[in-house]
Order: C-alpha cells, then sequence, then structure tokens
C-alpha cells in the first residue's frame, strides 16, 4: 500500500504561513507609517530629545509587560483569539494618536500601541505550530519579511499621507489596522490543537514559570541574554536615527521615511529572498554572529562622515545584519523549546527584546542631548562588540 503523499500536509503549512505572512504585514504596514513621524510629531508637542525617545520608550516598555501574558494566553485559548483582540486594540490606539492634544496624550496613545503591538510573539508561536523544526528558521524569516515589508512600504505611505498633516498618517494606519482585523477574523484559522490548550489550560495563565522554565534552560537563557544585547544597542541607535540625519543632512519626515524605506527594502531581501538558503548552507549560528559583525560596523562608521552614501553603508549593513541575526537567533530559541511551550517561551523572548527597546531609547536620548549626536552610535557600536564576543561563546555551547 503507497504511502499518503507529504504534499497536503506542506501545501497547508504554506497557506497558514500566508496567511499570517499577510496579517502580519497588514500590522506592520501601521508601524512603519508611524516610526519615522515620531520625532517630528513631538517635536510639534515642544519635546526634547529624550521626550522623543520616551515615545519609543513607552511602546516597547508596554510590550515588556504584555508580551509574555499574551504569549501565554495564546497557549491558554489558541492563537487566533488573542490576535484579534490585539488588531482590535491598534484600531483604538491609532484613533487616540491621530486626535492627541498634548504631548502626554501622544504618550498614552503610544503606550496602547505598544500594548496591542506585543501580539508579534503570537505570530511566532502561530509559526512554530505549523512548521517542523528543520522548516522553523524559514518560517521565522517570513515574519521578518513582514516586518521589513512594513518598512519598505510604510514609510511610504506615511510620507504621502503626511503631506495632508502629520495626524492624518496614524489616522490612515488605523484604517489599515480596521481592514487587517476584518480580514484576519475571517481568514486566520486556529494553529493551536484544543488538546494542548487543554493540557496548559491547567495551570495559572500569567505567572513566572516560562521566564524560570527558560532561565533553568541554559542554550535557551544563553540566547535570550544575546538577543537582549543585541535589541538595546540597536534601539539606541533606531531611536535616535531621526534626530541625527535632521541635525547632520538637514532632513525632514519625508526624507527619513524614505531613509527607513531604504532599511526595509533591504531586510526584506535578506529575510525574504536569501535567508532561507543561507540557513541551510551555513547554519543559524553562523548567521547570528555575522549578523552582530555587520550591525557593530554598521554603528562605528554611521556618525563618521557627512556623505549621504556613507550614511547608505551603514545603515545598509545594519539592516543586512539584523536580517541576519534576528531570525537566527529567534529560530534556535524556538527549536531549544518543546511543543507546549513555545507561546510563552517566545513570549519571554519578546519581553525582553521589548525591555531592551525600552532602555536603549532613554539612553540614546539622553547621550544625543549630553554627548553628542554622535554618541548613541558610538555606544552601541561598542555594546554590539560586546555582544559579538557573548555570541562566540554562546554558540561553542549550543547542543
Amino acid at each position: 500500500m503507497a504511502e499518503p503523499s507529504p504534499r497536503p500536509a506542506r501545501e497547508r503549512r504554506r497557506a497558514s504561513l500566508l496567511i499570517v505572512f499577510f496579517t502580519v504585514l497588514l500590522d506592520l504596514l501601521g508601524f512603519g507609517m508611524v516610526l519615522p513621524l515620531l520625532p517630528f510629531y513631538a517635536q510639534d508637542f515642544g519635546a526634547s530629545p529624550l521626550g522623543v525617545t520616551m515615545l519609543f520608550a513607552s511602546f516597547s516598555l508596554a510590550q515588556f509587560v504584555f508580551a509574555p501574558i499574551w504569549g501565554r494566553l495564546s497557549d491558554r485559548v489558541g492563537r487566533r483569539p488573542v490576535l484579534l483582540g490585539s488588531i482590535a486594540g491598534a484600531v483604538v490606539a491609532y484613533a487616540l494618536f491621530a486626535f492627541a492634544g498634548s504631548f502626554t496624550v501622544l504618550l498614552l496613545a503610544r503606550t496602547a500601541s505598544g500594548i496591542a503591538a506585543a501580539n508579534y510573539s503570537i505570530a511566532q508561536a502561530y509559526v512554530a505550530d505549523v512548521t517542523p523544526p528543520e522548516e522553523r528558521a524559514r518560517g521565522m524569516g517570513l515574519l521578518g519579511a513582514a516586518f521589513g515589508l512594513g518598512f519598505v512600504l510604510g514609510p511610504v505611505m506615511g510620507g504621502l499621507a503626511g503631506k495632508l498633516g502629520y495626524a492624518a498618517v496614524p489616522a490612515a494606519a488605523g484604517i489599515l489596522s480596521l481592514a487587517n482585523l476584518v480580514l484576519a477574523f475571517f481568514l486566520v484559522p486556529e494553529s493551536l490543537p484544543a488538546q494542548r490548550r487543554q493540557e496548559i489550560a491547567a495551570g495559572r495563565w500569567a505567572d513566572s514559570n516560562d521566564l524560570r522554565r527558560a532561565a533553568h534552560n541554559r542554550p535557551v537563557a544563553a540566547l535570550m541574554l544575546l538577543f537582549f544585547l543585541v535589541i538595546l544597542a540597536f534601539a539606541s541607535m533606531e531611536s535616535t536615527l531621526g534626530l541625527f540625519v535632521e541635525e547632520r543632512y538637514g532632513f525632514g519626515f519625508f526624507e527619513t521615511a524614505w531613509l527607513f524605506t531604504f532599511l526595509g527594502v533591504v531586510m526584506v531581501v535578506v529575510q525574504g529572498g536569501l535567508l532561507g538558503r543561507l540557513a541551510k548552507r551555513f547554519g543559524e549560528r553562523r548567521l547570528m554572529l555575522a549578523g552582530i559583525l555587520l550591525m557593530a560596523v554598521g554603528l562605528a562608521v554611521l556618525p563618521f562622515g557627512r556623505l549621504i552614501a556613507l550614511l547608505g553603508m551603514a545603515t545598509g549593513l545594519l539592516a543586512v545584519g539584523m536580517g541576519l541575526q534576528n531570525p537566527s537567533t529567534l529560530s534556535l530559541i524556538s527549536r531549544m523549546t518543546d511543543d507546549h511551550h513555545q507561546g510563552g517561551t517566545l513570549g519571554v523572548t519578546r519581553s525582553l527584546g521589548a525591555l531592551a527597546r525600552g532602555v536603549g531609547p532613554l539612553w540614546g536620548g539622553w547621550a544625543f542631548g549630553a554627548l553628542g549626536p554622535a554618541w548613541p552610535f558610538w555606544s552601541a557600536a561598542l555594546l554590539m562588540t560586546v555582544a559579538l564576543g557573548v555570541g562566540i561563546v554562546v554558540a561553542r555551547n549550543l547542543p
């Protein structure tokens, strides 16, 4: 008797990945539209460099608190309902952002957006649900490509919407999120089997077990530490890049939006087109280390020149490096976590990344104002070099 063909199962996996890809893409388009706007919108309310970076920090610190909660809750009740609820929250947050009348309301709106955006760990868990371990790097890279496309199309769309006024940008992002909610409601199936949800339901849905479990898994804990250091360095650069190019090159919102578009194009090419083949040839460990090295070089070079070509080279290195490092590290963490705790572990990882994105901008904003425009990048390059050393040790000791 002939064995059943594996093709239908592969086709179902591909269909599920495409559906969650487009869901994440629509979610991140709104994020990409708003991100280049933040320095200019905040300055309209009289914000200092530290105040500007507080918008980045509040968003990420909200993710730090809620990412493990959403991840663990999705382990109990399923990925679909938590994903839908978070998208609905994004609609409300963008509306509040669009109609903000003060910097305080702006800060509150960004915090609400961060709570909603903590759903990225759910998408990662969704990918883990529907992919076998040997295909997980490709699946995580697909989510990274959605993030990159959000950077490609979002800033362009935001730049065009911004010609109608700054408030038009979050308003348009809110409309996209509303469309995303409708599409996800009708198209996104549940990926977590009911049996696995029932096995987890006996425990508490918000406790420290996920963190303790990750801490006792030495390879996972070491990878999480590395992930934290890389994101900490990258976030201090990301939050001050708009301020830097405004001061050094005289960029406005539209030019800054195109710079973020360039970053997104590079990340899409790396994560959507090259990562799967590179992972098969070199493995996630080497790609992780190569990505960190490229980012360290890019950060060190970026502040030195006044030529736009140098800016393009440095930011290109940063985009390639993040495109290699981030999904490779997440794939290794996922592969070393058992199937029953994917949501919780990836939620903790996302939470640590959010903490880094909360602390990094605060340092970057203070350094920009107190030490000079180059210091957020030089200090991030130093920290990335430390992360490279940690990564070499971690890679050697992974099973």
